[in-house]
């Protein structure tokens, strides 16, 4: 004999799936057919109407059966519907806040997130690949990397997806090589360069402008490549313009090389990254979250009209 709390206990499951489906529906959808929702997970009809009776008992929506031509979406609270699907609050990874235009990235998501009535909690690691593995690794649901590096890892893994892409520039607005003792404006034989093997994009821009050069790499965290070029640590490292150009005696900054390689990688555009397999949050993500409002913020931070959320 099955006991009531086991029989709330199914329908409760029930209704959390559905809630799931629902989150990503809009005022005069058409909801699957009873059927199609008792067939996909693999219980009663009964079952599915008595969770549908349960999400609109809590306010969480309110449907409209409309004969044969099925039942539609009248309304949705957010809130109510989002602690139904049993998801929690959302946790995102993005990079270290260096630059005012990554305290406005990330101005934007709490705003954007806000806006969806869905808890964001962010943390701040260093390095696409460290990010990319701990998303890989089930610690956050959603990674801000470039374009650039979501493509190389794309390639490497095949089990990522964008799904929020955030415009040219979100992330950084162009990268420059600083350079120490050369007077041809380039690396070359003989030089250390540093490198940050955690960091897909500047690994590639730094080897794009090595070439052919023979130099001896040295692996450096990003944020310190100009106080080790100050120690003389190393002679040349790729920089973020907006991050302050630092003013290091015999140091130059100067434009990446283009020419006969062609123009460097694109690498300004952030793009938000799920799982393949982590269906339901890639689904919020593209459905809810406004990357217009997100840029928005952004330029406001930039340009000091809104203090910077972090």
């Amino acid at each position: 004999m099955v006991s009531y709390r086991d029989f709330m206990a199914k329908h409760a499951r029930v209704a959390m799936r559905i809630a799931r489906d629902l989150f990503r529906a809009r005022p005069g959808d058409r909801l699957p057919p009873v059927a199609d929702y008792a067939a996909q997970l693999g219980v009663g009809r009964g079952t599915v109407q008595t969770a549908l009776r349960l999400l609109q008992d809590s306010g969480a929506v309110r449907l409209i059966p409309r004969g044969h031509m099925g039942t539609f979406v009248e309304s949705i609270d957010p809130s109510t519907l989002w602690e139904l699907t049993g998801l929690g609050t959302v946790t995102g990874v993005m990079p270290l806040p260096y630059s005012l235009r990554y305290k406005g990235l990330a101005t934007g998501l709490y705003r954007a997130f806000q806006q969806a009535e869905i808890p964001l909690v962010l943390a701040h690691i260093r390095g696409a690949r460290r990010r990319l593995a701990a998303l890989d690794s089930g610690r956050y649901e959603f990674a801000l990397v470039s374009r650039f590096s979501f493509e190389v890892a794309q390639a490497e893994t095949g089990h990522l997806e964008i799904a929020v892409p955030l415009g040219p520039q979100s992330g950084v607005r162009e990268h420059v090589l600083l350079l120490r003792g050369t007077r041809g404006g380039r690396i070359e034989d003989g030089m250390r360069v540093g490198i940050d093997p955690e960091s897909i994009d500047v690994t590639a821009l730094t080897l794009r402008e090595c070439g052919t050069a023979k130099v001896t790499l040295v692996e450096l965290p990003y944020l310190q490549f100009p106080d080790q070029m100050l120690k003389g640590t190393i002679d040349a490292a790729m920089w973020d313009s907006e991050e302050g150009l630092p003013d290091i005696p015999g140091v130059r900054v100067v434009p990446l090389r283009d020419g006969d390689l062609g123009p460097p990688p694109e690498t300004g555009e952030a793009v938000l990254v799920t799982r393949k397999d982590n269906q339901a949050v890639g689904a919020l993500l593209r459905e809810k979250i406004d990357p217009g409002l997100v840029r928005s913020t952004q330029e406001r931070v930039m340009r000091g009209e809104e203090l910077p959320e972090l």
